[in-house]
């Protein structure tokens, strides 16, 4: 090798050294960008598996420094808004509270003014029924309606009448008597409910009232022709407190019948809270959605019915 070309190799080489020294000086050189790119090089196969892993890189490790592996998690408004349901379900109108929405507050008032309601006329019922149960032992007696089937009674009143309008009743002398042969008979002491019941709802019980008036005896008295058929059994005259007792009967249903209705309406509050919270919390459609993010990227995943038994799923990632 000649002297010449020795000199022009050496001092290429000192001319590259200085370059990259001078490079390796200059902050650009030393920038985060190359620091990066560096990185991203050294970990080319590491991202090349997180591919066939089911992972994919964010935007900055594309010619950046080595990622971090991405983390799959769900908003934590999912968990608020299965609170906000399950207080809709205990408190109507509470879910709604909760968003923002000032109607969920009428919407608790009016629960809790349907409960009182509830409370009120199941109470008022109870009331009415004892009432009524009281009057039935102060003017029913089963010792007057044994004396109307009962042909040896002395009873001037109703003394074995009880047979000319009931012809497939047996003869009776005692209570004991009535078990099989009395229609609808039942003691108290095996039917509270029906025992009462019975009293004023059926015709062949209403000689055990202690104002029953024979219908034989309004010939003289209002001019009424007995027919001696049931319909004798059921004009007004026959018994004022059997009237009464019925009257007193149908207050205590109707105070039912009303708390029934305003628990129907608790319920519906209920349901309709529910729906209405969940539609609120985008579950149903409405609100915003809580879609599953991925690495800070939201995913929303749409499904598509195709026929009866087909269908088409896809999943929209947003950048």
């Amino acid at each position: 090798m000649s002297m010449k070309t020795t000199v022009m190799i050496l001092t290429t080489a000192a001319v590259i050294l200085a370059s990259a020294a001078t490079g390796l000086a200059s902050p650009a050189a030393c920038g985060p960008g190359n620091l990066e790119r560096a990185g991203w090089l050294l970990q080319r196969t590491a991202l090349a598996d997180q591919a066939l892993l089911g992972f994919a890189a964010d935007q900055v490790e594309i010619g950046g420094a080595a990622p971090e592996v991405p983390s799959f998690e769900r908003s934590h408004e999912g968990k608020k808004a299965g609170l906000h349901i399950l207080s809709s379900l205990i408190l109507p109108g509470s879910g709604e509270a909760m968003l923002g929405y000032k109607r969920g507050y009428v919407m608790m008032a009016a629960d809790i003014f349907a409960w009182t309601q509830v409370i009120k006329n199941d109470n008022d019922g109870d009331d009415i029924q004892q009432d009524f149960f009281n009057y039935a032992d102060e003017h029913w007696s089963v010792d007057r309606l044994v004396a109307a089937y009962d042909p040896t009674s002395e009873d001037e009143v109703r003394g074995g009448l009880g047979l000319d309008y009931f012809d497939d009743v047996q003869p009776v002398s005692s209570v004991d008597d009535f078990e099989g042969n009395l229609p609808l008979w039942v003691s108290e002491a095996d039917d509270h409910w029906e025992y009462y019941e019975n009293l004023g709802k059926w015709d062949q019980f209403v000689f055990g009232w202690d104002d029953f008036v024979n219908p034989n005896d309004t010939v003289l008295t209002g001019g009424y022709e007995p027919t001696g058929t049931l319909a004798d059994l059921r004009q007004p005259f026959t018994s004022h407190h059997r009237d009464i007792y019925r009257e007193m009967r149908g207050r205590s249903d109707d105070a039912y019948s009303k708390r029934d209705n305003w628990l129907f309406v608790n319920i519906g509050l209920r349901v309709f809270s529910v729906i209405q919270t969940a539609y609120l919390e985008g579950i149903l459609g409405g609100g915003p959605s809580r879609d599953l993010e991925v690495s800070g990227h939201q995913i929303s995943l749409l499904a598509q019915p195709r026929g009866f038994k087909g269908g088409t799923m896809a999943a929209a990632v947003s950048f």
